[in-house]
């Protein structure tokens, strides 16, 4: 009698089934988020000026950063294309950017307001976008924060608007910033910190929540970036050297760090 194996079968369902629960979608309710429309003829125009992607481009999804003259990050947004434009911020970090376009708009036919429409993220894979469409969430914006934070996408509010340059925030330059578009407000900055060449200091997150950092001499090493206090959770996150890490003389360990990454084209 011939014995049939299922095991291999078994193994190709689980195999499948893992791959689909993990390309699944996680949605995410982010009350604190808001959108901000711009509308007119000279929308576009006004907002080339202004954000690092290029709104030129045949696409309606953009994610790109606000930045002032001296390339510190006012805050970064996603921004929806239609008809008109419309930009998707943290709620408390809203008026500083309406005020910012404000000091523009008035050379240019178009209009600069606060919608305040419900906003919703989504997470799949290692992929974050955000949407004004009503959707039914999985999980809340405190799961959407550390989430972001520990894949160094995190969303700018007003405690770090102009603080950091994006090199030091641990964003991806080639998500948010086009290199074949006309002058915006920071654009000198960010190509100079593009060109730097190599990296010397990447961004590092640790559980818990540390004021300091210091290599095995003892010396106090980086620059704290962000400080997260979600309930349980609490990260932070450092812009500091590949070295071994020290906090009250223990040695810790991030749980997430650029230097395992292959991140070199960017300074």
């Amino acid at each position: 009698m011939k014995v049939v194996s299922f095991i291999p079968l078994l193994d190709l369902k689980f195999n499948f089934l893992n791959k689909r629960s993990s390309d699944m979608a996680k949605i995410f309710s982010l009350p604190n988020y808001t959108s901000i429309l711009v509308e007119g003829v000279d929308s576009e125009k006004l907002l080339q000026g202004q954000i690092s992607c290029d709104l030129a481009l045949d696409q309606n999804y953009f994610n790109g950063l606000f930045c002032d003259e001296k390339g510190y990050v006012i805050t970064n947004a996603v921004v929806i294309k239609n008809s008109s434009f419309e930009i998707i911020v943290k709620k408390n970090v809203a008026q500083l950017l309406i005020e910012e376009l404000h000091k523009f708009a008035k050379f240019f036919k178009c209009d600069v307001t606060e919608t305040n429409k419900k906003i919703y993220g989504i997470a799949q894979n290692d992929s974050f976008t955000k949407v004004i469409d009503e959707q039914e969430t999985q999980a809340s914006e405190s799961d959407w924060m550390s989430l972001t934070m520990k894949n160094f996408c995190i969303d700018i509010d007003i405690e770090y608007a102009k603080k950091y340059r994006i090199n030091e925030i641990g964003y991806k330059f080639e998500n948010y910033v086009s290199y074949d578009k006309g002058c915006y407000r920071g654009q000198e900055i960010i190509a100079r910190l593009t060109y730097l060449g190599k990296r010397v200091k990447k961004n590092v997150i640790f559980e818990g929540s540390i004021d300091h950092i210091t290599n095995s001499a003892g010396k106090k090493i980086g620059k704290k970036i962000f400080d997260l206090e979600l309930g349980k959770e609490s990260l932070s996150q450092f812009f500091v050297e590949d070295t071994q890490y020290f906090y009250e003389n223990k040695k810790i360990n991030p749980i997430s760090s650029q230097w395992d990454l292959n991140q070199d084209q960017q300074a």
